[in-house]
């Protein structure tokens, strides 16, 4: 496994706080006391050594079942795809994406398993500058690139909004981050996967891409007729700043899909629906550029906003009307409710600012988290979207332009006499868990921050019907934010939390790794924020990555401190003594 130089994805981290947050509605626990785990480590331990990576784990880990008994795959940023087995961690295969002669390859996305194929979305790098970017699909079985799927490179060119001028795939300034997903539609035999891109920095032109691949017609005639549909969130032919963040602070172009999660994809009646989350950048509906927002597309990336063209006439990017973002049925524009504070950092950038000038400022978008979907009891569902500024939207999950309630769950980063380290960093970039209580859905959402005044940690958030109408109720906060804990821990982004039923009683427990020199394994019961087991790991966990739990057993990546060396790290859930 060769190293080479690594570059940080600038736009992937958060943070987050609590100052003025009345917390009269929290409780902290009630008599019925949670049962307690331990995490007794699997490996890497004495007598099983780890598998050490020479780049770091950027990608989330998988569970394979494809081959009768559980494997880890592991996808390493150097192209390095590692199969291990998920009992002793030993290593089974490894295998190195196809990169053209002389470069170099960075996998940062999670890749989609179907049945027993890989696919991995990749880019290759030349002296340092992306290239190209690339999908291969793995046999899992045969332990070799399918032969069935020559290898494809994504390219792309459409129209501007006028069909003046075109805009083309730029492969320098697109990078791929969000997980890869995968869908089926009746009548398909593999289905879809989509590949979305954003970029690693703010460097223009960079726009918001999804690719939707047809697997059987890749399979059946080749790399032509694979791509079936190519979708771009900003079409604009030019974008010019003049700043460097000129991508996000001056809403040019940007609308990146670059949550770790990726879009989300839902089964409805005619088959599926993806909700793609967008960055930071320019909002005009006449200009079809559909950045900070979150958009529901149909199969063959079909979209229409669903805007009511009156009310949305002479559309103000800088201050929509209210009446417009409302009427969009597919198109989700976040907005603070009538009579709410402004956003105000203590550093005074936003206070000549608009809500979306100033998210374009702090570079808040709203595409940082990808949404879940909750079923309410009188049969209506709902969106859960966080958002970098520290607020949740709960929306109207037929109707995107419905926003029933906002909650800020934490103030701003940083105070005045204690500056926020990275305003940029926002306060949340997740995708939450969900379970439901007494038909009642429960959403977790993990935060952070980069100060030393503001606690943080995991926020959970009940969705109750007042007067017939949703509202987020707020259940519980862990670290409990009296205690010095709060204001120690999840300093810096956190893993993706993961949620699993255990223990006697089977009620769901969320778990989550504050991200430290010897990451620490939080694992939370649901219903009251009670902690029912801590653990310190060998390294340090990584961020935005989503844990694996499978027959009581807790995967994780992770890094190892002081050796530039990356591996995976189980855990066995007991009670315990």
């Amino acid at each position: 496994m060769t190293a080479y130089s690594y570059r940080f994805f600038a736009a992937a981290v958060t943070v987050l706080s609590l100052a003025a947050i009345s917390y009269s509605a929290v409780y902290w626990g009630d008599s019925d006391k949670p049962e307690s785990f331990k995490l007794v480590g699997i490996f890497p331990s004495e007598p099983r050594t780890a598998v050490a990576f020479d780049e770091r784990i950027l990608a989330s880990p998988l569970l394979d079942m494809s081959q009768g008994r559980p494997l880890l795959i592991v996808a390493a940023s150097n192209g390095i795809v590692a199969v291990q087995d998920a009992d002793t961690g030993a290593l089974a295969w490894q295998i190195a994406v196809p990169v053209p002669d002389g470069q170099q390859v960075e996998i940062a996305s999670t890749p989609a398993l179907i049945g027993d194929k890989l696919v991995v979305l990749y880019q290759c790098l030349e002296q340092g500058r992306r290239t190209s970017h690339r999908i291969a699909v793995i046999d899992l079985s045969r332990r070799q690139v399918h032969k069935n799927f020559p290898v494809l490179t994504l390219s792309a060119e459409l129209p501007t909004a006028d069909g003046a001028a075109s805009v083309k795939f730029n492969p320098p300034t697109a990078y791929s981050h969000a997980a890869v997903k995968h869908a089926v539609k009746p009548g398909a035999d593999l289905g879809f996967v989509y590949a979305s891109f954003g970029n690693a920095g703010d460097a223009q032109p960079f726009h918001g891409w999804i690719f939707e691949i047809d697997m059987d017609a890749w399979q059946q005639q080749g790399v032509k007729p694979a791509v079936s549909s190519v979708l771009v969130t900003t079409p604009e032919a030019g974008c010019p700043v003049t700043t460097v963040y000129g991508g996000t602070t001056e809403m040019i172009c940007g609308g990146g899909i670059w949550t770790p999660a990726g879009p989300q994809i839902y089964q409805t009646g005619d088959g599926f629906e993806l909700l793609a989350p967008t960055g930071n950048g320019q909002v005009d509906l006449a200009r079809r550029d559909y950045a900070n927002a979150v958009m529901r597309l149909k199969p063959g990336l079909q979209f229409d906003p669903g805007c009511d063209t009156r009310l949305c006439a002479n559309f103000n990017p800088g201050n929509p009307s209210a009446d417009c973002i409302a009427s969009c049925k597919n198109l989700f524009i976040p907005r603070l409710p009538d009579h709410s504070a402004p956003l105000r950092p203590h550093g005074g950038e936003c206070d000549d600012k608009t809500f979306w000038e100033c998210l374009a400022r702090m570079d808040y978008d709203l595409g940082s988290s990808a949404p879940i979907k909750a079923e309410l009891q009188n049969g209506a569902s709902v969106l859960v979207q966080p958002a970098k500024d520290g607020g949740v939207y709960l929306i109207d999950a037929d109707h995107l332009g419905m926003q029933y309630d906002r909650l800020q769950i934490v103030d701003l980063c940083g105070t005045l006499d204690d500056g926020c380290t990275a305003p940029w960093r926002g306060m949340i970039v997740t995708q939450p868990v969900m379970a439901y209580i007494d038909r009642a859905p429960v959403v977790v959402i993990a935060t952070f921050v980069s100060d030393k005044t503001h606690p943080a940690g995991l926020v959970a958030l009940k969705i109750v019907l007042e007067n017939g109408r949703p509202q987020f109720r707020r259940l519980w906060q862990f670290p409990d934010p009296k205690m010095p804990e709060a204001v120690q821990a999840f300093r810096s982004h956190p893993s993706l939390p993961a949620i699993a039923s255990s223990g006697k009683k089977g009620e769901p427990y969320v778990w989550v790794v504050d991200i430290e020199r010897h990451g620490v394994i939080y694992g939370v019961r649901l219903k009251d924020g009670a902690l029912a087991a801590k653990g310190i790991m060998q390294g340090t966990g990584r961020p935005l990555s989503m844990p694996i739990i499978h027959d009581n057993k807790l995967y994780i990546a992770s890094d190892e401190p002081g050796t530039n060396k990356f591996m995976m790290e189980a855990y066995r859930i007991e009670p315990a003594e």
